[in-house]
């Protein structure tokens, strides 16, 4: 059990720093493109010399990405041989297509930061859409694999192996789309609003005049409001989601809202102790809204922690993350949209100028890391309620971990941390080197 737990631990720390480096890389493509084609659209260098720049660090991040993730799956292999040998017809295909994706935006990455001025106008901006298609495609793949753990529906196994005749079946689920598209449509927002948030610390350090003003106003409000239409993107999502999660992973979605016993007219518990009488001590309720979210009515079913046994129970600290993540996701939410809506010009100036004080541009400053902490508690609460197993229903953690964890465990948070060191080095060395923007009049 010491080394169950010692695994569970170290993976947990791969998987967050992973994280950080793989949303980055999927969605900095697509903020890339965004920029490109603002400017040319309005034919002005200076943009684009911003998504040249933006280009270049994102080679740097798709290298730390490959760099994490290899060793992931160095430890998969180490540690969880069995969950691979269980899964493999299924989340072979999974890992594998992760591969190809790969491939498709690093190849194409690599053209399109090398032909900056050789390549010009919408041809080199077409050749940053397999770059975007290829990191969708990673992140794709990877979730579909972590889907079918969560939610596996009903599985054929044969001398402790899965057996499946149409794995594509098995991937492609309900699950999958509800996990693939809030997740991604997250890394997308969390993007945006971390360089907003540089374009911000440029702002407030540089003090850009003239075109170079004009240049990063414009990218500022092209990002903001794309942040602000994942935000509404994701919130339909989230909503959509959590219905379907009370219906398909009922114990999940009970120890996520503290709902202790089976019930209609359930109310929303916002706080709260959990006793061991399956109740709730305190908190904030708002009567009926839980049966509410679940089905659209009041009188809805909602099954309670005790249709299910003690010892299948998710960790009950998961409604503690996901309580801080929702009050994370209205701290971003209030700034962007506010920082946004700003730019309407039927406001009266002296409200529009506010966006670009320094109070306003402090406030955009912690966004992104904001989004990124929103992300990491979701797939917290996605991991720790599917607990106590791996395999939802099938297999438990414990019976998925093989091998031993001796020294050479502390070798895997060594090498993220001097990763993580070292990637941050070089971003900013890049930046550093470059400083302000000058005109480049051959990228057009």
């Amino acid at each position: 059990m010491l080394d169950t737990s010692a695994a569970r631990a170290l993976m947990a720390d791969s998987l967050g720093f992973h994280i950080i480096f793989a949303l980055l890389g999927v969605g900095l493509p697509l903020v890339i493109l965004l920029i490109e084609q603002l400017g040319l659209r309005r034919k002005d260098p200076l943009i684009l010399d911003h998504a040249k720049r933006l280009s270049q660090a994102t080679v740097i991040l798709v290298v730390a990405g490959v760099a994490s993730g290899t060793i992931i799956s160095i430890q998969m292999s180490l540690m969880w041989g069995k969950l691979i040998e269980f899964g493999g017809p299924i989340l072979g295909l999974a890992f594998g297509w992760e591969g190809y994706a790969f491939m498709l935006e690093a190849v194409f990455l690599a053209f399109y930061v090398s032909t900056w001025g050789k390549i010009r106008g919408w041809k080199h901006w077409l050749l940053g859409i397999p770059v975007a298609i290829g990191s969708f495609g990673s992140a794709l793949s990877i979730t579909l694999g972590n889907a079918w753990m969560q939610n596996p529906g009903k599985l054929t196994i044969v001398d402790g192996v899965v057996q499946s005749n149409n794995p594509l079946a098995e991937l492609f689920s309900k699950t999958a789309f509800f996990m693939v598209s809030h997740s991604v449509a997250g890394y997308y927002l969390a993007t945006m609003l971390c360089v907003l948030g540089v374009y911000a610390l440029y702002t407030l350090k540089f003090k850009p005049v003239g075109k170079d003003k004009q240049a990063v106003r414009q990218i500022m409000f092209r990002l903001s409001a794309t942040a602000v239409f994942f935000l509404g993107v994701t919130a339909a999502l989230g909503h959509f989601q959590t219905q379907y999660l009370a219906e398909s992973e009922p114990r999940k979605f009970a120890a996520i809202e503290l709902n202790g016993k089976t019930r209609s007219n359930a109310p929303y518990i916002i706080g709260g102790e959990w006793r061991e009488d399956g109740t709730v001590a305190g908190g904030i309720r708002i009567p009926n809204l839980l049966s509410i979210m679940t089905a659209n009515r009041p009188s809805a079913e909602v099954k309670g922690l005790q249709d299910f046994p003690r010892d299948t129970w998710p960790m009950l600290f998961v409604n503690r993350l996901f309580e801080l993540k929702m009050l994370l996701i209205a701290i971003i939410s209030s700034i962007s949209v506010l920082f946004t809506v700003l730019h309407y010009k039927g406001f009266k100036e002296r409200f529009r100028a506010w966006r670009y004080k320094k109070p306003f541009l402090l406030a955009l400053l912690p966004l992104g890391p904001i989004t990124i902490v929103i992300i990491e508690l979701g797939w917290m609460v996605a991991e720790f309620g599917r607990q106590p197993f791996v395999v939802n229903g099938y297999m438990r953690t414990q019976d998925a971990f093989s091998g031993r964890i001796g020294t050479w465990g502390y070798i895997f948070p060594m090498l993220f941390l001097l990763l993580f060191a070292v990637t941050i080095a070089a971003l900013f060395l890049l930046f550093k080197k470059q400083g302000k923007s000058k005109p480049a009049k051959d990228l057009l």
